[in-house]
Formats: structure tokens, sequence, C-alpha cells
């Protein structure tokens, strides 16, 4: 196939013959995807957190009862063990996808402040005789709070996953409009730079005729995330739709997004995307990039962008095209 030249700002544009299969080294996919998320490992994480839930409240019962009845130590064994599944489920790493979340620390500091209260209460009371009204009153609030923290935790989760688009982890076209209006307001306030980039896969129905639709999935979570692991920190990209993506450039301007964009652009069209039997594939992508701006507003942001791209498109295709500069 034709390679993109470096050099210039916008390469050849694709014809029929450069679908052809290529014999090359298969591209390391599951790097790629390290940039997005994967709706299955949420779910994995929030049932294993119910199972935790189930854990940890037969922990307490069964402490409630050992308290109750005043037994000695070796008697408490089934209230730690099943406390220590709940450490279990906190410190396995099956959890890191929930590790960003700070509700998700807290309920590390919580369960350790609960675990600590538990022992020194049985202590007091294998001494005394009796239950200390201060210290039980201080381990059932951390016990409240620790709840909470669960609460937040499974609530902020759930949310997470409703934003993400299931084919190709990344966010979905709600979280697209919410994170754009989140920076139109930032910009009407404090006139912060921003500039949002659509990106639209050339050719893609020709990819879903000739390869099928299975190689069309692979092609399009392949492409976000070659996008999603490469942008900087404080960037985002979106599914748009189909084949479009939506990628928000917070403190940029139409000469900085366009760098930013073009370097994407040529790294997509170098990705040899692995669709199986030892054969990969290439595509290229069109992008149309606008400011977002008062006058215009998101949606008329939107519009300019998508204005942006089909010029880009008519002019040739795996291109960047600048509303207003390009597309007078």
């Amino acid at each position: 196939m034709t390679k993109p030249k470096k050099q210039e700002p916008a390469a050849e544009a694709m014809t029929s013959d450069d679908w052809n299969l290529v014999a090359a080294p298969s591209s390391d996919l599951a790097a790629a995807l390290a940039g997005t998320e994967r709706p299955e490992h949420i779910l994995a994480a929030l049932k294993d957190l119910e199972k935790a839930m189930s854990d940890h409240a037969e922990w307490l019962k069964n402490w409630h009862v050992d308290l109750l009845g005043r037994l000695d130590p070796e008697h408490r064994s089934d209230a730690m063990e099943t406390l220590g599944r709940f450490v279990s489920w906190y410190e396995s790493p099956r959890q890191a996808v929930l590790k960003d979340n700070p509700a998700y620390h807290e309920i590390g500091a919580k369960m350790r402040a609960m675990l600590g209260a538990a022992e020194e209460i049985v202590e007091i009371v294998r001494v005394t005789g009796s239950i200390p009204a201060d210290a039980y009153g201080t381990f059932m609030n951390t016990v409240l709070e620790f709840n909470g923290a669960v609460r937040s935790l499974q609530a902020e989760t759930w949310n997470r996953l409703a934003n993400i688009d299931p084919l190709t982890g990344i966010g979905n076209r709600q979280a697209m409009i919410d994170r754009l209006n989140v920076e139109f307001e930032r910009q009407a306030r404090y006139q912060h730079s921003c500039c949002i980039a659509m990106f639209d896969i050339d050719h893609f129905k020709d990819v879903n005729d000739t390869h099928g639709h299975l190689v069309g999935d692979t092609i399009l979570r392949s492409v976000a995330s070659v996008l999603a692991s490469s942008i900087r920190p404080y960037d985002q990209v979106f599914r748009y739709g189909g084949e479009e993506f939506l990628m928000c450039l917070p403190g940029t301007d139409a000469r900085s997004s366009w760098a930013i964009v073009e370097r994407l652009r040529l790294k997509v069209a170098n990705w040899a995307i692995p669709i199986g039997g030892d054969r990969d594939l290439h595509v290229t992508v069109s992008v149309g990039v606008a400011p977002l701006s008062v006058e215009a507003g998101v949606e008329g942001t939107l519009v300019n962008a998508d204005s942006a791209l089909y010029a880009a498109k008519r002019n040739g295709r795996n291109r960047v095209f600048i509303w207003g500069a390009q597309t007078a």
C-alpha cells in the first residue's frame, strides 16, 4: 500500500488496491488496548465487590455473636477468616480497574481502621468482661463510613460503565457531550482555548464488505485504542458513532491541535492491525478540526468539525483539515 509522506501535512489518498492484506509481523493489539477501558473487566470487578461485601456482612455478624458471647480468642477464627476474604478481595490484582477511584482507597483505610478497632474491643472484653461503649460507638461509625465508601464506589463505577462504548472501551456519545459542555463552560468563564477533532476511518464500508463485520469491529477497537493510548493525559477520545471518533483537546489552538492530530493520523496509517491468521490490515483516517467557541456553542462546533472532516475526505482522505483555514 502507499505509505504516507511524513514530510507533508497530507498523504496520498488510498485506492481500492490499498485494502490488500500484508504479511507483516502482527502489532501488539493488547498494548494498544491498554489505553481503553474493558467493560467486561469492570463488570467482573463489580461482581467481585458484591461477593466481598457479602463476606464482610458475614464477618460483622460473626464478630457480634462472638463479642456478645464473650468467647475466647480462638473461637473468633471464623469471623476473622471471613474478614480475611474481604482483605483478599481488596488486594487482588483483579481490582486494578477500580483503583483510580478515591473511594477504593477510602475503603482500604476504613477496613484497616475497622479491623484495628474490632481487635481492640475484643481484647477489652476479654480483660474486663464488658463492652466499652465509646470504643464500640467509634467502631460502628467506622463500619457506617466503610459501607458508605463501598456504595460510593459502586455508584460511580456503574456510572462510569454507562459512559463507556461497549465495543471500543472509550467514552460514548453521552460522555462526549458531558465533557464538551464542561470545556464550553470553562471557555466561556475563563477564555480557555479548546479544539475538537473528528476522526473518520477511510473506506470503512469497504472493510466490512470485503472482510466482514468481525474484522470491522477489530478495526474499530484498534483505532480507538491507538488514539486513546497516544493522547495527552488531559485529552480524551470518544466514539462519536459508527466509524467516527471525536477527540477533545483542551488548551490548544488550531495550530497546536493540528500538530497533535497529524501525529495521530500518521500513527494510525502506520499501525498494522492483526485480524487473525497471521494477517494484518492497514487503515487510514481523515480528520476535521474546529475550535470550540462561545459563538458557535457545542453543537455549532461539532458542525464545524464535521464540515472540516468532509473537506478532508473530498480532498483525498488520509489528511487533516482545519475548519475556517481550509474550508472557507
